[in-house]
């Protein structure tokens, strides 16, 4: 759908219009004290085991309490889908205009909702920046302490779920204005062959044990997307800390093999890594390291 209205209207698009429910968890026929399995309804699948306390937060509910903001030209849904049969959904919003970096350097504004229904994690809103020359997803857990996410407690009532989106609102207002700056400094600082080569070995060190031939090879992929990678020849970008920081982006996003379960896609386990896995982890590490080289 172009644009969908409401967070039930995209989840309808996106085929996660199914529900959830809780069951006595059993083992050999046997109940298992103090569990309980989630079950997902539209194809009577076991998903996840859980404790007996735990309350699911169905996909019709997770995410209608930004509708406030997308009523008020606020944000636009953008995407939607489902991690690992179901066990985790999510819900990308973008924000209206762009931080340019640079004048030739845009990066969308966007807000990734995430919700689990095995347990693992609450309702979470993550700031997602996107590079508009590459699809870069970037996760940048900025200098002032702001976090590149927080967690959205499951409210009931309209007033309650508008005060908790406007929250959200002014958080990624501040988190973006923040990110202009900092990425902004980034492009502006040159680097060195031996800056460089120290940056990328921080990110990807050699084994304390046995053979540093993969990490070599993975470093001399981040040299060759600084290098050649989309949008790092830009005259504005070339050369720059702010391009090496996206060559790791890029090779996380793009390039870096990820392991493909049966059942699964690799764009699906991409997605994963790069949002909520290994991959985020190192897009995070990536961004700490280059705010110490600003200093």
């Amino acid at each position: 759908m172009d644009h969908p209205a409401t967070a039930a209207e995209a989840i309808r698009a996106a085929g996660l219009d199914w529900r959830v429910e809780l069951f006595t968890a059993s083992a050999l026929g046997e109940p298992i004290p103090g569990a309980l399995g989630v079950v997902r309804m539209d194809r009577r699948e076991p998903i996840a085991v859980v404790g007996e306390r735990y309350v699911p937060v169905q996909n019709s509910a997770a995410f209608e309490f930004f509708d406030q903001l997308i009523g008020e030209g606020h944000a636009v849904y953008e995407t939607a889908g489902a991690l690992d049969q179901g066990r985790r959904i999510w819900l990308l919003a973008k924000l209206p205009g762009e931080v340019w970096v640079t004048r030739e350097d845009p990066v969308g504004k966007f807000l990734l909702l995430t919700n689990s229904h095995d347990g693992t994690s609450p309702l979470r809103a993550l700031f997602t920046p996107i590079r508009v020359v590459c699809e870069n997803t970037l996760r940048a857990a900025l200098r002032e302490g702001q976090s590149s996410g927080v967690s959205i407690r499951h409210v009931g009532s309209v007033l309650d779920k508008a005060r908790h989106a406007r929250r959200l609102l002014d958080l990624a207002l501040k988190y973006y204005d923040s990110f202009k700056e900092q990425a902004g400094a980034m492009a502006g600082r040159s680097l060195r062959k031996e800056a460089l080569d120290l940056y990328f070995k921080s990110l990807v060190p050699d084994p304390k044990e046995g053979d540093p031939a993969r990490a070599a090879a993975t470093r001399e992929t981040l040299v060759r997307l600084f290098e050649t990678g989309k949008g790092n020849a830009l005259p504005t970008v070339r050369g720059s800390l702010w391009a090496a920081l996206n060559s790791a982006a890029e090779l996380v996003d793009h390039e870096r093999p990820v392991r493909v379960k049966p059942g699964q896609s690799e764009q699906e386990n991409r997605w994963k890594s790069a949002q909520f896995g290994s991959g985020a982890v190192l897009k995070e590490q990536a961004w700490s390291e280059a705010l110490a080289l600003l200093g």
